[in-house]
């Protein structure tokens, strides 16, 4: 049985790795081992009915004989307990974004080399079979070539936060782009390969951002980014290819939708193969706390032939590119800013 220890009992890991890991132990893929959090209330409500132990510290985790952590504890924190479990000699399950940095994403990478042990990171879109299928109807230019990508993500922000902290550097080591765009970057990289950095915007103003755009170039592909903490739009990926579109919303693990040139249009729905019949469909993926649960089964059963993180595997790539736009950062354009006739109405 796979011992599994859960450090941070957050919103993150009360809304999705705590029913996840209840999941996965009735079905005895693993056991809950031990969760740590400095707050006792949630660190007891994750360990729950679980013949878990609730650590007082973190340090208390790495002496139980656990196979694998999951770091769910705020950013600051992933990179030193990361690097303290791997060192005891357990392998790591680590919550997005990896690190603040490339720089601190580059020592939990040395980290895992020298232990020799597993480490991944929590970019759970990947096993999507959406993103999949996206990436094969690319390959395959269903839709012929590529010629633009426009993606929007987010939305009013309403994530459980437990202290207005996460709105600073300190503590989330930036705003919007850090927080979604290690998602939509690591995507979009899979997809279309390496990009090239246009320009990048955002409002932090010397805080953080809620809003950024984004121009990048994937070979001869235009692409436009825009995320959000304030504005309620459709989240959507639309790719444009010279014969058809595709257009996916990134909280639908098993659907997106296509059109091609010859005018036919439709869903597509997505189904788990039954793994005794490889021509048969089965049911439906289904939601988002399904699919963290899947994502989370493919780690622990990664461990009975465990392979070596790299660069890639942990969006060391995209975190460069997130730094890269931070040093690069312009002021977003404004208009109710920069209009002295809208500010002359305000007043």
């Amino acid at each position: 049985m796979v011992r599994v220890g859960l450090s941070g009992c957050g919103a993150v890991s009360q809304l999705y790795y705590g029913p996840a890991l209840r999941r996965l132990a009735g079905e005895g893929c693993l056991q809950l081992a031990a969760v740590f959090d400095p707050n006792p209330a949630p660190a007891a409500a994750i360990a729950g009915p679980n013949p878990a132990a609730t650590c007082a510290r973190f340090e208390d985790l790495l002496g139980l004989g656990l196979d694998l952590l999951i770091v769910a504890s705020p950013p600051p924190l992933h990179a030193p307990q990361t690097i303290a479990a791997l060192q005891a000699g357990v392998a790591v399950h680590c919550e997005k974004p990896l690190a603040l940095s490339v720089d601190e994403g580059v020592r939990m990478l040395d980290a895992a080399y020298l232990a020799r042990r597993p480490l991944s990171v929590a970019m759970m879109r990947r096993s999507f079979p959406a993103v999949r299928a996206i990436g094969a109807l690319l390959t395959s230019q269903a839709i012929g070539p590529v010629r633009s990508v426009e993606v929007f993500e987010g939305g009013p922000f309403r994530w459980p936060v437990a202290s207005p902290a996460y709105f600073t550097r300190a503590q989330s080591g930036g705003g919007v782009l850090r927080d979604m765009g290690p998602h939509a970057l690591d995507l979009l990289s899979g997809w279309l390969g390496g990009p090239q950095l246009n320009s990048y915007q955002d409002d932090a103003m010397g805080g953080v951002e809620a809003n950024c755009r984004l121009q990048l170039t994937y070979g001869a592909v235009q692409c436009a980014i825009r995320m959000s903490r304030d504005w309620a739009r459709p989240n959507r990926y639309l790719f444009r290819g010279a014969s058809g579109w595709i257009s996916w919303i990134p909280y639908e693990p098993d659907r997106l939708e296509i059109a091609l040139g010859d005018g036919s249009c439709g869903v597509l729905t997505l189904h788990k193969r039954n793994p005794h019949d490889a021509t048969a469909l089965g049911e439906p993926e289904g939601d988002f706390a399904t699919a963290f649960a899947d994502h989370l089964r493919e780690v622990v059963a990664g461990l009975a032939a465990p392979t070596l993180a790299t660069r890639r595997s942990l969006g060391l790539d995209t975190l460069e590119l997130i730094d890269r736009c931070y040093a690069e950062r312009r002021p977003m354009e404004e208009s109710w800013r920069e209009s002295p006739a809208l500010w002359a109405c305000a007043s």
